[in-house]
């Protein structure tokens, strides 16, 4: 039921049930026709959900603050499991300082390399499930991709890296309210936190990757080596679970839309377009939270400090205000507007990582494959964090 109360426009939406999370598109709609700002009764927060307000709450971190953390918890006023990311919980000056580290990493030159190592990872992969010709998608071809990439190009040595996506699944469950499926989660955090400790360490990782490098700004006094291996550790978490995801996604949206997949097929060279377009059309990152700072008036409402405010990136990549026909995945769309990855100083310091690894996915599979098509029923992860599935049958035949 959705009501206006004092000029409050209040919904008793729930984003983070199962309902919602099956199908957030006929919610997103919902939210968006209230009201560019609404208020959820169910978690005494915020929601913003057109383009234009996501943007300005993400570009706004003097008012809307990341120190807060992205998730349910105020970290203003509740303590959090784990101590805060220094990049991704951070505002400035100290996210200055840190941001620039990471950004610094991604030389054209070691972007180069990246491309020529992932590209024979992709090929490999690609080639092994055209001799199966059907397979379990997610297990068997997006998430061994980013999980060797990624790793690999941060310097960890080659070693089961599972425990990698428990400890995503503790970082990004962690975005909703708790639910016994994350307190079992929890219930592993001395185990998991230890690990990834050992393994962010400087003497667990290759020299020549980008957590040595990370690594050499604390030698040159840019950060402490204590920050050091905080990045890494941010880095890791970020980088992983979300590229599987948004991988997992833009197959499936290929899988079935066949004739997006012929274009595709026909001109490998739009694999970046298809990305993109998959990451506004569907993206694994469909929210996240700021916290205000102050009380101050946005959008003809009142908002008190320390207010937790939901940001719906999924909601804002389906706004028709914003988009030509948003619920159409059209590959040749020219997106110049991209929300998928954030906005503003806290946006995805990675994306230029995760945009090369779905690049360089996509293209091996349109160079590779001819046939592509849904084998049966996908599952989408229904917990709150992420959005990805966590089965895509798919069957799929090689060029000749």
């Amino acid at each position: 039921m959705n009501t206006i109360t004092d000029k409050r426009i209040v919904s008793d939406i729930d984003p983070f049930s199962e309902e919602f999370r099956a199908d957030p598109f006929r919610y997103y709609a919902q939210l968006r026709a209230l009201g560019p700002i609404v208020w959820l009764e169910k978690y005494n927060i915020w929601v913003v959900q057109h383009y234009a307000q996501v943007r300005a709450v993400l570009t706004d971190w003097k008012r809307f603050s990341n120190a807060g953390g992205g998730g349910l918890t105020n970290y203003f006023t509740d303590k959090n499991w784990r101590q805060p990311s220094i990049i991704l919980e951070v505002d400035p000056p100290a996210h200055d300082r840190t941001r620039k580290v990471l950004m610094r990493l991604f030389t054209p030159g070691a972007l180069q390399k990246m491309r020529t190592e992932f590209t024979g990872v992709a090929q490999n992969l690609v080639d092994n499930a055209i001799e199966r010709g059907r397979i379990e998608a997610v297990s068997e071809l997006v998430s061994p991709f980013p999980m060797k990439v990624f790793p690999d190009a941060v310097g960890m040595p080659p070693l089961d890296r599972d425990m990698m996506l428990v400890y995503g699944g503790m970082v990004f469950g962690a975005f909703g309210p708790r639910t016994p499926w994350y307190d079992q989660l929890l219930s592993r955090a001395d185990e998991v936190g230890a690990w990834i400790d050992a393994h962010c360490e400087r003497t667990a990782l290759t020299p020549d990757g980008l957590g040595a490098a990370i690594y050499a700004a604390a030698d040159t006094g840019e950060i402490t080596h204590a920050e050091a291996k905080l990045l890494v550790r941010s880095f890791l978490s970020a980088g992983v679970d979300t590229t599987i995801d948004s991988i997992g996604l833009c197959l499936r949206a290929l899988a079935e839309h066949p004739e997006q997949w012929a274009l595709l097929r026909a001109d490998p060279s739009l694999a970046r377009a298809a990305f993109e377009e998959a990451t506004r059309y569907d993206s694994s990152s469909q929210s996240l939270f700021r916290t205000t700072t102050e009380a101050f008036e946005f959008e003809g409402q009142k908002l008190d400090k320390h207010q937790k405010i939901l940001v719906l990136i999924g909601s804002a990549g389906r706004d028709p205000l914003a988009w030509d026909e948003p619920d159409k995945f059209d590959i040749t769309r020219r997106i110049t507007q991209q929300i998928g990855y954030g906005a503003g100083i806290h946006a995805c310091v990675a994306q230029m990582m995760a945009r090369l690894e779905g690049e360089v996915f996509f293209r091996a599979l349109a160079e590779k494959v001819n046939r592509l098509e849904t084998d049966g029923p996908s599952t989408l992860r229904l917990h709150p964090g992420l959005r990805g599935l966590t089965s895509l049958p798919i069957a799929l035949d090689g060029k000749h």
